[in-house]
Formats: C-alpha cells, sequence, structure tokens
C-alpha cells in the first residue's frame, strides 16, 4: 500500500506526508545514501586499474565524488517529491473546494478501494519521473475523475495513465501541432466557411509536421507510430498532394483531442 500523508485514516490509512517519506531516495540528515557511497568508492577504486599513482589519487577523490553524487541524488530526490506534490495539487484543485479536504478525500479513496489504490500507485510513479508539467496535471486529473467512481471509471482512468505513460516530450510536441490546423489548409478552410474554426481541416502529413516545427526532422515519423498505436491519431491512408506527391495523411482523433484537453493549463 502507498502511504500518502500526515493523518491516518484507520488501519489502512493513507496521508499525503507519508507518500513523501516513502519515496525514493529518503536519507538521513547529512548523510549520503548507500548506492552514493557504493558508487563514489567504485569509481575512486576503478582508477586503480591504471596503476599506483592513479590508485592513490582515485582513494582521494572518493570523498569528492561522494559529495558530488550526494548533492545530485539530493536535487533528484527534491525534484522528485516536488512532482509528486505538484500532481496531487493538481488533483486537488480539480475537485474544487478545500484542498485540505481533497488530500483526505485522496487518502481515503486508496485505502477503501484497492483499484483506486492501483491507480494512486500508477500515477504517483509515472509523475515522479517526468519533467512535463503538462504531463502531470493530466496525471492529476486522472486521480480526480476517478474518485467519486469505483469499477469502470477507475479502469478507464488507469489505462489512461497507462497510455500517458507511453508518451515522451516528442509525442505530445507533436499531438499538439496535429490538435491545429496546418497553414497549408487554411485556404481550404476558408472555403468551407470555417476559417474560424480551428479544428476544421486538420489533415497533416510528416513533411508539414516538419515544416511546423524543424526540430522534429527525423524524429516526426517514429512520433506518429506511436501516437497511432494509442488511438491519438488516425492513419488515413496515402493521399495525393500537389508539388509532394502521394503521402501519408494522419489526423488527430477525438481520443487525441480529450488528450490535450487534459494536458492543458487551467484556462487555457
Amino acid at each position: 500500500m502507498i502511504p500518502l500523508g500526515g493523518t491516518s485514516t484507520g488501519d489502512d490509512g493513507i496521508s499525503v506526508q507519508a507518500i513523501l517519506v516513502a519515496m525514493p531516495g529518503k536519507r538521513d540528515e547529512g548523510e549520503n545514501p548507500l548506492a552514493v557511497k557504493v558508487t563514489a568508492a567504485a569509481i575512486g577504486a576503478a582508477t586503480g586499474f591504471v596503476g599506483p599513482e592513479a590508485a592513490v589519487a582515485g582513494a582521494g577523490l572518493t570523498p569528492v565524488i561522494e559529495e558530488v553524487l550526494g548533492r545530485l541524488y539530493s536535487g533528484l530526490t527534491a525534484r522528485r517529491v516536488k512532482r509528486v506534490t505538484e500532481t496531487l495539487a493538481d488533483a486537488a484543485e480539480e475537485l474544487g473546494g478545500d484542498m485540505a479536504e481533497q488530500f483526505r478525500r485522496l487518502a481515503d479513496a486508496a485505502a477503501s478501494d484497492e483499484t483506486y489504490q492501483e491507480l494512486l500507485a500508477r500515477t504517483l510513479t509515472i509523475a515522479q519521473d517526468t519533467a512535463m508539467r503538462d504531463k502531470r496535471r493530466a496525471l492529476g486529473r486522472a486521480l480526480a475523475n476517478a474518485l467519486d467512481d469505483t469499477g469502470t471509471r477507475v479502469d478507464t482512468e488507469i489505462a489512461f495513465v497507462r497510455m500517458l505513460a507511453d508518451l515522451d516530450p516528442v509525442h505530445i510536441r507533436v499531438l499538439k501541432i496535429m490538435s491545429r490546423r496546418p497553414k497549408h489548409l487554411d485556404r481550404v478552410a476558408a472555403q468551407m466557411n470555417a476559417a474560424d474554426d480551428p479544428k476544421t481541416a486538420r489533415q497533416w502529413y510528416e513533411w508539414s509536421i516538419v515544416e511546423a516545427d524543424p526540430g522534429l526532422e527525423g524524429a516526426a515519423y517514429g512520433a506518429l507510430r506511436v501516437l497511432e498505436r494509442h488511438g491519438l491519431i488516425w492513419d488515413r491512408g496515402e493521399q495525393r498532394v500537389p508539388s509532394h506527391g502521394m503521402q501519408r495523411e494522419y489526423e488527430i482523433s477525438p481520443y487525441g483531442d480529450y488528450l490535450i484537453d487534459r494536458l492543458a493549463a487551467p484556462g487555457e
């Protein structure tokens, strides 16, 4: 069971503080974790293979290496705790009302329902390791959406979280591009009297995605494959495109639009 906070909710009580205490990388004040000590010693010892003088230098380097690794480790742990806290806060904000009360509701749900506890465990595990703020926001909303339901709704959110775990920043970049109309179809939208509707004429090709974001050259094709596998976009097959010949056409799906909404910051 994942502990969630400072106040017990019973024999199986979960509290937010306890979740943070259980995060990977917990260590005593002023003390480097064993993993850091072992790694520093191994690096120092490895220099001994070069020769006796290097071995002496390596032994002297071990404390320095441990100090540097310790600072990096501490920073990583702090970031993970911050990410988990933000995700829980996103869930509470999505639910509305008093944040402390919503934290208690999250704890009670995890304590009383094993399926919700699984959702919470998966969500926070993913949240601690992702630097993407919008991805953590979507994870928090998954916790909020499933809070008042059991069974099917929780199962749906678990599936959503699993999908989200498979998406890297490049996939989100491509999906966000595909959520709007490509410039080369603005005239088509105008002819359809739908120029003001950003969801009209959203057919994309690999070349047009790269044109919209040159940094995706070489990465767009692989990202499209992942997005299609998760049902976030549709492959419309090959189409004849003026000046480009036969090109495989892609379009964002309703599920892709749904994900974009889940990623968005409040007010976006």
